[in-house]
């Protein structure tokens, strides 16, 4: 890491870490509990159900009942796992920020300017994010 980039690490983090670790825990709870729901509803979407002795409108007691257990448990896992994971991205930055503060690094004043060359970590996860999703689309548009 060179001093621009150890520089926008300090300044990005210290805007970054205000809220505290219990509301970005919360935050990265809250984003997993919607992963989840959008999880449920893509899992609730597909497979028959079996109707047993159900006729008329009693039909979709059965989808009520295994809708149901798929949206608690997925958004409660989904939710679990954003919470434990944002307290673990957390701490580690934290750590990190901590560290190069107590090796006599400061925070900057102002953001730094960055260059094209600080850019390209950034935008090789932009590409792979995108190629991703289009691939996510193309399975969904080929097989729903």
């Amino acid at each position: 890491m060179n001093e621009r980039q150890r520089d926008l690490f300090l300044w990005l983090w210290s805007q970054r870490r205000k809220p505290g670790p219990q509301a970005i825990a919360l935050r990265g709870a809250a984003i997993g509990a919607l992963g989840g729901l959008v999880f449920a509803l893509i899992l609730g979407g597909s497979g028959g159900i079996d109707r047993g002795g159900y006729t008329g409108l009693s039909v979709i007691i059965p989808l009520i009942e295994r809708g149901g257990m798929l949206l608690v448990l997925s958004i409660g896992a989904f939710g679990a796992l954003g919470f434990i994971l944002a307290n673990r991205v957390f701490a580690a930055q934290e750590a990190m920020y901590q560290s190069m503060l107590a090796s006599g690094a400061r925070v900057p004043d102002q953001k730094p300017q960055m260059r094209p060359g600080d850019r390209g970590p950034a935008v090789a996860v932009a590409i792979v994010a995108a190629v991703i999703a289009v691939f996510i689309v193309a399975l969904f548009v080929a097989y729903w």
